[in-house]
């Protein structure tokens, strides 16, 4: 039998498990992953993390078979011969608890990142799972910077969502972008390979990489205003379609406040989502900020960059 067929005959099991979804949501490399990080040490949800993504298909096969515990020793091993210790973005540390994006499920299986009419059965699948195999009734803490254009329908189609927005200034946001790119670009993330076909296609494939390559470091202005773009496009949704939500189904930080008073704003959020904390932690102690100077390239159409984010920025200084 197959893995991909380990978990059929335990769907049933789930059939009837409901589960309390809070969506972490911001631009990509707005703070979404330290702020989830942040979250889930409190001890007061669950969470998808790297073994519920690399070993979807047998999820609910492990847990009635006592075999999590192992699954995740072997995974640990795995990780420290060949995946490093960090995901080469970034310096949070890898492990098969690490938190994660559940867009790597859903592009596993269906090629799409975000939640949607061809999603939504694997997506309530994903968390019904999850709820289950957890044993407990906390709320279920999930990311996904790819959804931030889909918290209206979101809402619609499950109605008790409960959405925690992450916001950064723009031009730290789009540096942030273009560096993540050119790192993941400049050497192979095995980790990043182990969730994302999309990415492991890339180095599979000389062509396609060399093409990567040029556009990302040899015809940069090219790739910051395709960016650019697609974050105004971004903003623009987010703006038109906040009125639409309820005041008491979303909270908003910045990923400045969160650096500052990361205890504080942390704080707010469980005040906000009426959780208490489960554990006396300092959470400073995994803030890291960086004061890199800005890409040239950034630092050349900081204006445009602005001029083209203005009304958001106007936003931000309401927050």
């Amino acid at each position: 039998m197959s893995t991909v067929e380990l978990d059929d005959k335990y769907l049933e099991e789930i059939d009837k498990t409901g589960f309390f979804p809070v969506f972490i949501l911001g631009l990509e490399r707005s703070g979404t992953s330290i702020l989830y990080k942040l979250l889930v040490e409190t001890g007061c949800f669950n969470f998808l993390d790297v073994y519920h993504i690399i070993k979807y298909p047998e999820l609910l096969h492990n847990y009635f078979n006592k075999l999590e515990k192992k699954t995740r020793m072997e995974l640990e091993e795995f990780f420290k011969v060949n995946l490093g210790v960090d995901r080469g973005i970034d310096r949070l540390r890898i492990s098969s608890d690490f938190p994660e994006e559940y867009r790597f499920i859903l592009g596993k299986k269906t090629g799409m990142l975000t939640v949607n009419p061809a999603t939504l059965g694997l997506f309530v699948e994903m968390c019904k799972k999850i709820q289950f195999i957890s044993n407990n009734n906390k709320p279920l803490l999930l990311k996904n910077p790819s959804d931030f254009t889909s918290f209206r329908y979101i809402k619609r189609v499950l109605p008790g969502s409960k959405f925690i927005f992450i916001h950064r200034n723009p031009v730290k946001t789009l540096d942030s972008q273009m560096r993540a790119m050119r790192e993941l670009l400049k050497n192979k993330s095995k980790y990043m390979a182990a969730i994302s076909p999309g990415y492991r296609k890339i180095f599979e494939k000389k062509i396609l990489l060399a093409y990567y390559k040029l556009i990302y470091f040899y015809l940069t202005p090219l790739m910051l205003f395709f960016h650019l773009r697609k974050m105004s496009k971004s903003l623009s949704y987010f703006l038109k379609n906040i009125k639409h939500l309820k005041t008491e189904d979303f909270f908003m930080t910045t990923y400045e406040k969160l650096c500052e008073k990361p205890d504080e704003e942390i704080g707010d959020i469980l005040r906000f989502l009426n959780v208490s904390c489960e554990k006396n932690v300092d959470l400073s102690v995994f803030i890291k900020t960086r004061a890199a100077k800005p890409l040239r390239e950034i630092r050349f159409f900081k204006k445009i960059i602005l001029m083209c984010t203005k009304k958001y920025l106007r936003f931000l200084s309401e927050i």
